[in-house]
């Protein structure tokens, strides 16, 4: 191939289509009275959300914060700003449910009743980004939009990544990732999966997992192909790929090496071969949908399913099991898409002028 034949491009477009996969992944998890029982990997999508989040920031912002033209402050209201949006909503349409759960005197799950008392206290300290103090009993979190925690414990990283990681040498982040390392190997040994981070207990689990992916993901850009070429078999393999590990019936006495050989080896293999591929037209349409709507998707389904389930408490019938929950992962799928479009991506325009004065170049 010739060298003008290999398009550079500004955004990684496979590794939308990886991202957008992984979210749907995620919300068949918690979709189990409508698609049936959680595939058991499907929880690693948020390490692999984790190395991409490294990846793609050090590429949005790396060289800007290095070279001292954006400030860390700078760079962590860009970085709120980019998140609260579609979280307030999740918020609001969450908090709207447990209220509408506690008059309506039904349980929220299992025997778990809405408590007033956390519900104030965790919408109080959601409308801020942090954790609820005590983990929410009736829905087991330390946030009231439960994918929250993950989002957290990125702007965690994020913050470290602007103050120090930016300028980190080759020792110092392999310090960080093989620290952190170690830490998942003990939560592998002590939880028997890395499926953990989301309670107080746990808190060490999620931050080891953000640390050790957001820094792999810095490395690999750093190291990258820097010209992508145009490769559309392998850009469906990277796909396939993706589609088994999470869909993989992974045997529960082995569940914890596998999720350590994922995020060890699978994920940052992925996302170097990924990083430098560009995919045939079709692939790079259906990618860019979906990696338009993942944020959306993954901060937006729980409450959308769980007012579904209000609405319609009748599509858990098991004779409409899983068509049901086919089309209510769709609707979720193009309500993210919409709300993205037409209300997110015009408000982040208008942030990225406040926050840097003028429009940069590149947006995550």
């Amino acid at each position: 191939m010739k060298t003008e034949d290999r398009p550079t491009r500004d955004r990684f477009v496979l590794l939308d289509g990886l991202r957008g996969i992984a979210a749907i992944f995620i919300i068949q998890r918690h979709a189990e009275d409508l698609l049936g029982k959680a595939l058991p990997s499907s929880y690693l999508g948020v390490d692999l959300f984790f190395a991409l989040s490294g990846f793609v920031l050090a590429h949005a912002y790396g060289a800007s914060l290095a070279q001292g033209r954006i400030s860390p402050l700078q760079f962590m209201k860009a970085r709120l700003l980019r998140l609260y949006p579609l979280y307030a909503i999740a918020l609001a349409l969450v908090t709207a449910y447990y209220v509408h759960m506690y008059f309506a005197g039904v349980a929220v799950m299992a025997d778990e009743y809405v408590i007033p008392d956390e519900l104030l206290l965790a919408f109080v300290t959601g409308l801020f980004f942090l954790p609820s103090p005590v983990t929410i009993s009736f829905n087991a979190a330390l946030f009231l939009v439960h994918p929250a925690w993950s989002l957290f414990n990125e702007l965690v990283a994020n913050l470290a990544y602007a103050l120090r990681g930016v300028r980190a040498t080759l020792r110092q982040m392999g310090i960080v990732i093989a620290v952190s390392a170690v830490v998942l190997v003990v939560a592998a040994l002590q939880f028997d999966r890395l499926h953990a981070g989301f309670r107080w207990h746990e808190m060490y689990v999620g931050m080891a997992r953000v640390f050790f992916s957001f820094s792999v993901g810095m490395l690999i850009y750093r190291y990258r192909r820097k010209i992508p070429v145009v490769r559309p078999v392998q850009a469906l393999l990277c796909l396939g790929l993706l589609i088994v590990v999470l869909a993989f019936p992974t045997p529960r006495d082995w569940r914890w090496i596998f999720d350590l050989f994922v995020v060890f080896l699978v994920w940052p293999v992925l996302l170097y071969w990924g990083s430098a591929i560009v995919p045939g037209p079709k692939t790079a349409a259906v990618s860019s949908f979906l990696g338009t709507a993942s944020y959306a998707v993954y901060v937006l389904h729980t409450p959308l399913l769980d007012w579904a389930l209000v609405i319609a408490p009748s599509i858990t019938s098991p004779e409409l099991m899983p068509f049901a929950g086919i089309v209510l992962v769709t609707l979720v799928v193009l309500i993210s898409w919409c709300l993205t479009i037409w209300l997110d991506q015009p408000l982040q325009k208008r942030f990225k002028k406040l926050v840097f004065h003028v429009r940069p170049a590149t947006q995550e």
